[in-house]
């Protein structure tokens, strides 16, 4: 698990860097795609489109992902009552904790993120071995599988969604990610991932309803 958390911690460092530019929280669109991320029409349902994320080792910056800021500039934790996405793993495998949402917090009020918590995606317990094709993650607010990391914040690296529903329920969630970068465990040195119907709480990405960072 040290490989992962080196990336992880990477990771969390660009996309920091990268969304830095949006702290206006009146000016920034409610979601923004980021890195090597693209609408494609690959969709599924009426809705042709889709986002394409994809993480090449050769071609930086190596990640790609979908941000959702909130409205109204956050929202308690415990509000957080839906979490979902499709996907489509075209290239390779799921692993590495790639792909997975991160649900950024804000626990001491100030308006400036103390961690984030990792919600991977993928077949419980290693998140490797996903199926080809268009699946869905079914809501995992409230979901009883230890897929809920908040190393970052105290909390335990398999943890549950109660678990963090206890220790952070308070706390302020000011931006949510889906993430893909973990190219560093395929074969190829690439991972690419369709997702569609990206919904945090009442709101769905679909169509061109973002705007690119």
């Amino acid at each position: 698990m040290e490989g992962m958390r080196k990336v992880f911690l990477v990771a969390a460092v660009s996309l920091f860097v990268g969304l830095t530019a949006m702290q206006n929280v009146a000016a920034r669109p409610a979601w923004i795609l980021f890195g090597d991320a693209e609408f494609v029409k690959m969709g599924q349902g009426d809705n042709p489109w889709a986002v394409q994320l994809r993480s090449d080792a050769d071609i930086p910056p190596s990640y790609g992902g979908v941000a959702f800021n909130p409205r109204g500039g956050s929202f308690l934790f415990q509000d957080l009552w839906a979490l979902s996405t499709d996907y489509d793993v075209t290239d390779d495998d799921c692993g590495g904790g790639s792909p997975r949402f991160q649900v950024r917090l804000d626990t001491d009020g100030d308006g400036l993120s103390n961690g984030q918590i990792f919600v991977y995606i993928g077949p419980v317990p290693n998140f490797t071995g996903c199926t080809p094709g268009w699946q869905s993650t079914g809501n995992l607010i409230g979901g009883l599988d230890a897929r809920w990391d908040s190393t970052q914040l105290g909390g335990p690296f398999y943890g549950t969604y109660a678990q963090s529903l206890a220790m952070f329920g308070d706390a302020d969630v000011i931006r949510v990610l889906l993430v893909v970068d973990g190219s560093w465990t395929q074969t190829d040195g690439e991972q690419t991932i369709l997702v569609d119907n990206v919904t945090v709480n009442d709101e769905v990405l679909e169509d061109h309803g973002a705007q690119q960072a």
